[in-house]
């Protein structure tokens, strides 16, 4: 493959031995759930798959594990300035989305924000889909998104264990099913709830291809406006501007790059809204699937080259200087 097309990676995880050890206390299977990683497997993963630069990531179930307010708020510092470190370590290689608190410390969750792009210089945050039984478009979080939407923040948004459901069988672990069904939630909450297009300053990134939301967009666009319109106040966007901003999400393609996925989602998505994503290293071997299918896979004049990586020049300034 062409050097030109070496890819910008935005869901690649990073589990530092703090982390890891913070994670142990909830007696997971850490074996499965979390594997092995340093800086150097990244970065033997990245040339294996021709990725140029990864944007790091806090993966979940994220800084809340910590328990009690200070010890979350101690743990999202280290997190972030580990990450920090490590860009500062291989500028060219890796940027990163710094993590932040549970959304319900709003104190805490703004003052990382600010520390994250204002001392740090991150290269955007990293949020999960619901905190505390409550989606990103809730009220309680307005002036958190009026903060991120003070710094033009690139928002990259990850599934978390849904609260609403419970544990059924042994065979349906939640990151299977439930994980693109809460992006997909999360998403159509900050639509309906007409957060997405009161901080429009904030460009965000819906992991796995956007979840379900792709396949949905058209059912709620026309139901929501519809027979459920006693669902909407008088913030919520009607008519076409629910699609319009349904589509205005970014989009990864973390475990997404099948055919099937691709065929809907380059339909459906607007051009430069498609991102490389690898979910590293929670992929495992699916990664060698999921980017096999998508080299398979045949796209039209620049699609490549968008997706790869000119899209991704384009959100992150400083991964431009170093990789224009």
């Amino acid at each position: 493959m062409e050097a030109t097309l070496g890819k910008i990676d935005v869901h690649h995880h990073i589990i530092p031995d703090f982390y890891r050890e913070a994670l142990a206390s909830l007696n997971l299977p850490a074996k499965i759930l979390f594997p092995t990683w340093s800086p150097e497997a990244s970065l033997a993963f990245m040339d294996k798959h021709n990725i140029d630069t990864a944007i790091l990531s806090l993966s979940a179930p994220g800084a809340t594990i910590a328990g009690a307010q200070d010890n979350v708020r101690a743990l999202v510092r280290q997190w972030n300035d580990y990450a920090f470190k490590l860009r500062a370590a291989y500028p060219e290689r890796f940027g990163f989305f710094a993590a932040l608190p549970g959304l319900l410390d709003h104190e805490g969750t703004i003052a990382e924000i600010q520390h994250a792009f204002d001392d740090l210089k991150a290269d955007g945050v990293t949020l999960f889909t619901s905190y505390g039984g409550q989606y990103l478009g809730a009220k309680t979080f307005e002036s958190i998104w009026a903060e991120l939407d003070k710094y033009h923040a690139v928002v990259h948004v990850h599934p978390n264990h849904s609260f609403s459901a419970p544990f059924t069988t042994p065979f349906l672990p939640q990151p299977l099913i439930d994980y693109p069904q809460e992006t997909a939630r999360a998403a159509s909450d900050l639509v309906l709830s007409g957060r997405k297009r009161q901080f429009g300053k904030c460009k965000i990134i819906l992991s796995h291809a956007g979840g379900t939301l792709p396949y949905l967009a058209d059912r709620i666009s026309t139901l929501a406006p519809t027979i459920f319109a006693g669902i909407l106040d008088e913030n919520s966007p009607r008519g076409t501007d629910i699609m319009e901003d349904l589509k205005s999400f970014y989009f990864d393609l973390a475990l997404g790059g099948s055919a099937t996925v691709l065929d809907l989602l380059l339909k459906w998505a607007p051009p430069g809204h498609i991102l490389y994503g690898s979910d590293f290293p929670f992929a495992g071997d699916a990664a060698e699937h999921f980017d096999g299918s998508l080299e398979e896979y045949e796209m039209q004049g620049q699609a490549r080259h968008s997706c790869y990586r000119g899209n991704a020049l384009e959100l992150f300034p400083r991964v431009r200087m170093h990789r224009q």
